[in-house]
């Protein structure tokens, strides 16, 4: 099999595969190990033509898709990307990066690529399909092949299961069409229930790649990575640097405990998160916050009134999905007060606060979107991302911080658009520093020094002139007050939605 870093090793467990173990103490926000490269990793097709297919530079087509930053420094708009000429398909950064590619993995697939623009396959075909190529080109170790054939496909649950995918089509005709595709494509011999278990396995083994501010870009998928299991109350996270996958611990890890990921979003009450890791992975969870029935540590409350709120806030988000910005603004507007008479950190409250903050960016909606963003730092991401450096709180404070620079911008000018914030008095250089200050202590912990998201920020230090500046506690905590007002002030009342 592939092989292991030096500090961990391989078990059987009882009813759940294999697992990784610390082979030694590991101490909060330590890296426990890393891989340079995964085995394979795709672009999603929206991203074929705004990242570099090799080291997954993010170059966003416009600065509303750049909310949370991730590109390591570089200026969205100073890099371009240039597309491959044999297929138009796939681009890149630099030549550099396209040899490597095509040393890689991309002088199998160029011509096949090539016949089918401007189509593209759907990911899970086309890492299959690479696979295949690379695989009867004698381009992929062996060790790593062999590691990759013994990760559970769970193909006779897919078989069975009753589950669609988005469209509607059953999973397992899912399967079948994408494995024939990849064994046409390729020219492989192999039969094709060989195939259908390639593509079971790489169902259920891919993580999301991500930018270091966690958009994402498409799948990877290592062996390695892939034999971390499940627990919605994790003990390590996983964080990308262009095409590096870094698993760092996020508490004290004591020798001969098992690591675990979150396979899904944690935030979600017990038995939703039951119902997608029996939908999507084939198991129960029986880690210690689903047999409590708690969220990040908070009971789940039975409670019919909040159900009929949920049902009808899902209505209205769903509603404003189809809509224009400035008309989904006011059902996402509705659908967060609804929440009111509720504890904040309860979903889909948070998940429908994002969207309203994403929708108030696009429509440059300073004011509504830093008060969306304000309830988060201080209500929800408290509850669900602890400790205080945890890779998304830092992200989600990077992302802040942004935006209370473009307010400070604009404040400074008299502009309008942020008028309705100017009667909180707030001191926008003070809680900046204090957020920067933030976000760069907990980076050695959250993503670690070497990360491309550090260099960015470091970056921005020097070019906004906060390097090296502080503010002492006391007068962050009186602007903290200030903050909280906001953050607690109906968005109605100060106009933000006009």
């Amino acid at each position: 099999m592939a092989d292991l870093p030096p500090n961990v090793y391989k078990k059987q467990i009882t009813n759940a595969g294999s697992g990784l173990f610390a082979s030694e103490a590991v101490e909060p926000g330590k890296e426990v190990f890393r891989i340079e490269r995964p085995l394979v990793s795709v672009l999603n097709q929206n991203h074929l033509t705004t990242a570099c297919a090799n080291c997954f530079l993010w170059v966003p087509e416009n600065d509303e898709d750049a909310v949370g930053g991730g590109n390591g420094g570089e200026e969205p708009k100073k890099k371009k990307l240039r597309a491959c000429q044999g297929c138009k398909i796939v681009r890149y950064c630099s030549k550099d990066c396209q040899t490597q590619s095509w040393t890689h993995s991309h002088r199998h697939e160029c011509k096949i690529f090539s016949k089918l623009y401007p189509k593209v396959l759907p990911n899970t075909a086309r890492i299959v399909m690479q696979l295949l190529l690379r695989q009867k080109a004698n381009n992929l170790h062996d060790s790593e092949w062999q590691a990759f054939l013994a990760l559970r496909s769970h193909i006779d649950d897919f078989r069975s299961s009753q589950n669609s995918n988005e469209g509607g089509l059953p999973t397992w005709q899912t399967i079948e069409l994408m494995s024939q595709a990849a064994s046409n494509y390729s020219g492989s011999k192999r039969p094709m229930q060989f195939i259908q278990t390639l593509t079971g396995r790489v169902l259920v083994n891919t993580l999301t790649l991500t930018t270091p501010t966690f958009d994402p870009l498409g799948l990877t998928l290592s062996p390695t990575a892939s034999l971390l299991n499940h627990s919605c109350t994790p003990n390590t996270a996983i964080t990308y640097s262009g095409s590096r996958l870094t698993v760092r611990s996020l508490c004290e890890i004591p020798p001969n405990t098992e690591l675990t990921i979150s396979y899904i979003d944690t935030t979600n009450a017990t038995s939703i998160r039951q119902t997608e890791l029996q939908d999507r992975y084939f198991f129960t969870c029986t880690c210690p916050a689903c047999s409590t029935n708690t969220t990040n540590g908070k009971p789940d409350e039975k409670d019919h009134a909040f159900e009929a709120t949920l049902v009808r806030a899902i209505e209205l988000q769903n509603s404003a999905s189809s809509q224009r910005p400035d008309q989904a603004a006011p059902l996402l507007k509705q659908a967060i007060d609804l929440f009111a008479p509720y504890s904040p950190h309860r979903q889909p409250y948070a998940a429908i606060l994002h969207t309203a903050f994403l929708n108030a960016i696009s429509r440059q909606n300073w004011p509504a979107a830093f008060t969306y963003s304000l309830r988060a730092y201080f209500y929800i991401d408290a509850v669900h991302y602890q400790p205080d450096w945890h890779p998304v709180r830092i992200v989600r404070k990077w992302v802040l911080l942004r935006l209370v620079v473009q307010i400070a911008g604009l404040a400074s000018e008299s502009d309008p658009s942020v008028e309705a914030l100017q009667k909180f008095g707030v001191d926008w250089q003070i809680f900046a520093m204090s957020l920067l200050s933030d976000v760069s202590e907990g980076i050695p912990k959250s993503h670690g020094e070497d990360n491309l998201f550090a260099k960015e920020v470091e970056g921005f230090a020097g070019d906004t002139g906060m390097v090296g500046r502080s503010v002492e506690s006391d007068v962050v905590e009186s602007e903290m007050v200030k903050l909280r007002r906001i953050a607690e002030y109906s968005v109605k009342e100060v106009k933000m939605l006009e």
